[in-house]
């Protein structure tokens, strides 16, 4: 598998915010630089692992306007400016306590820049003042927006303290400036600095947008609501969903599969026409009721989804005796008790798929007392970033 070669010119535009924001840290790489880099970011971190294969890179198809998800936080101006007293963007790097006004940004479609400028503008009219989070005290928290890539639908999530804010001109200063399909309004005052809602209101539309990832041999619709996991690149989900479903079918008879930490289902979806049935364990009620409707929406009666702690409920599912197990955890890797049960009860074949090369090499680690890395891709999610996707097929020690 080769990777997507980007020359340095179509690499070299930059976000006037590059350096203060801290998000996009390689933009000022050519793209085939930062797939170097982030190759010898992976085999670092899995030096430790014996009989590594020499790794696959698999390259983004969009390097900018990719991410189909982005939260921004809202900031006061202090000391007062005249004329300015409201912020909203991005948190700069290590300074969680302050907000980067944002101008534009590259990652998500250009549309959103406007949006910004359009709520912010909203609020200083409607003088809602934002949250401090020193004093705990002000409404405006957080703007969540969620992009459809293959469908003409988009969602904008705001969070507040407690959802008291001029509705009907926060409904008309959106519409004005994004083409958003539903509108959503959010209460959270707790103190921690989440861009998650307690309760919800829809303001406009279904509350939730659907999208279409498309694969070479079909496709699959994906209800997405405001607190589901989805994988933030559209064209990057695709890809990384085609490469699982070709190992599943590469299995001798792809008859059970496990996906374990499977949020809204994006992978066990996408592997439901490749296997005779598929098990899907996530702890998040939200999102396997999202996994069970997406599997409803599709017409796939072979899933299965159950929600729990993987730790807890994967010797049960062991008895099943799946041919495949794809494990896709959270940044902290898989729960010590999960890699016990795996290593101890030793499924045929595991797919792991990891954010973070630190926790898959601990992971790897554990696991090759009884399997080898049979096939290592390190995968571009978020190009322009330091953030990196592995993918590791590992099979039974012979």
């Amino acid at each position: 598998m080769s990777a997507v070669l980007i020359s340095p010119i179509e690499a070299s535009p930059l976000c006037r915010h590059f350096g203060a924001c801290g998000g996009c840290s390689l933009q000022d790489k050519p793209y085939d630089v930062q797939l170097v880099l982030k190759k010898e970011k992976v085999l670092a971190a899995l030096a430790h692992i014996e009989g590594l294969p020499a790794p696959s890179v698999l390259g983004a198809s969009d390097t900018w306007n990719y991410r189909n998800k982005m939260e921004f936080s809202f900031g006061d101006v202090y000391p007062p400016v005249e004329g300015r007293w409201l912020k909203l963007g991005m948190k700069p790097k290590g300074r969680w306590y302050e907000v980067l006004d944002l101008q534009e940004c590259r990652l998500p479609s250009p549309e959103a820049a406007k949006l910004l400028a359009g709520v912010r503008s909203w609020a200083e009219r409607e003088k809602v003042p934002p949250y401090n989070s020193h004093k705990k005290e002000g409404v405006l928290r957080h703007l969540v927006i969620r992009e459809a890539k293959n469908r003409p639908e988009r969602m904008v999530h705001l969070v507040t303290t407690n959802g008291q804010i001029p509705k009907p001109s926060f409904i008309e200063a959106v519409q004005a400036a994004y083409p958003a399909t539903t509108i959503l309004l959010g209460s959270n005052a707790k103190a921690s600095d989440t861009a998650i809602s307690d309760s919800m209101e829809i303001l406009t539309g279904t509350g939730y947008i659907t999208e279409t990832l498309y694969f070479p041999d079909g496709a699959v619709d994906y209800r997405i609501s405001p607190h589901s996991f989805f994988q933030t690149s559209t064209k990057g989900a695709e890809a990384l969903y085609a490469l699982l479903r070709r190992w599943t079918r590469e299995l001798p008879s792809a008859g059970t599969v496990l996906d374990l930490y499977c949020g809204g289902g994006g992978i066990a979806l996408s592997l439901a026409s490749a296997a005779r049935k598929v098990v899907g364990v996530e702890l998040n009620a939200s999102a396997v009721a999202d996994a069970k409707a997406n599997a409803d929406r599709n017409g796939f009666k072979n899933c299965e989804f159950y929600c729990a702690a993987v730790e807890l409920l994967l010797p049960a599912l062991l008895d099943l005796r799946p041919e495949a197990v794809v494990v896709d955890p959270p940044r902290a890797g898989l729960h010590a008790k999960a890699a016990a049960t795996l290593l101890e009860m030793a499924p045929p074949v595991i797919f792991s798929v990891s954010c973070n090369p630190e926790t898959l090499g601990r992971d790897l680690g554990i696991l090759s007392a009884r399997y080898v890395v049979e096939r290592l891709v390190v995968a571009d999610m978020f190009p322009h970033t330091d953030h990196v996707e592995t993918v590791v097929r590992l099979v039974l020690r012979r």
